[in-house]
């Protein structure tokens, strides 16, 4: 069991750390010129969404209900900050994994340099609002309200 809690939280650190790390991205490819390195930026964020973040949060929602069972508590009453991790932390892995996905979709068939551009935006906007989902659902358990 304790190899799956290391696990849990092992994933938890890349998914929000790969989170942090493409906001950075988003804002230093904000101050180039689109041919000047915007197409790296967005293979990064690519390679890092399917690599790391899709993997991380798929992980973090297996691992967590894989120690739920074990305990013994599905469907069981449970303090709040446990339910608040099993349903919005899962909430958010879902989300996660399959909204931004389908963003990076819509990114590659965006038919003008326009359309692009304002896809990059929301695709990061999604980021930057999972990183603040994953940082309230450790903010809760952290404290066990």
């Amino acid at each position: 069991m304790r190899w799956l809690l290391f696990l849990h939280v092992l994933s938890v650190a890349f998914w929000l750390g790969g989170t942090a790390t493409l906001y950075v991205l988003y804002r230093k490819s904000l101050r180039l010129a689109p041919g000047d390195g915007a197409a790296v930026a967005y293979d990064t964020t690519r390679s890092v969404v399917k690599g790391i973040l899709n993997p991380a949060a798929l992980l973090v929602l297996f691992t967590g209900i894989f120690m739920l069972m074990q305990l013994g508590l599905v469907g069981q009453s449970k303090p709040f900050w446990l339910t608040f991790m099993e349903q919005f932390g899962g909430l958010v892995a879902l989300i996660s994994a399959g909204l931004l996905t389908w963003q990076l979709r819509r990114f590659d068939t965006a038919a003008s340099a326009e359309e692009r551009s304002r896809r990059w935006r929301a695709l990061n906007r999604t980021i930057a609002w999972i990183a603040a989902g994953i940082a309230v659902t450790i903010f809760v358990v952290a404290l066990r309200l």
